[in-house]
């Protein structure tokens, strides 16, 4: 899947979300999801960085080596 593809699929699922909140009647709910479809790109601009800052951070200290003195 390509990131238009992602976008697409995750329009969908915010779509299916917020009709189902409707029925549910949990409309205090709904501003946020469509702020999330207006705000796709930013959105998803910002997850992308957060997953790739934490996936950096995990890889850094995954190594127990790195911590040991050299002898």
């Amino acid at each position: 899947m390509n990131t238009e593809q992602i976008k697409s699929l995750i329009r969908h699922i915010l779509t299916a979300l917020g009709m189902f909140l409707t029925l549910l009647g949990v409309d205090k709910l709904i501003p946020l999801v469509e702020f999330l479809q207006t705000n796709l790109d930013g959105v998803f601009a910002a997850v992308t960085t957060l997953v790739g800052l934490g996936a950096t951070i995990y890889g850094f200290f995954k190594d127990k080596e790195r911590w040991e003195d050299p002898k």
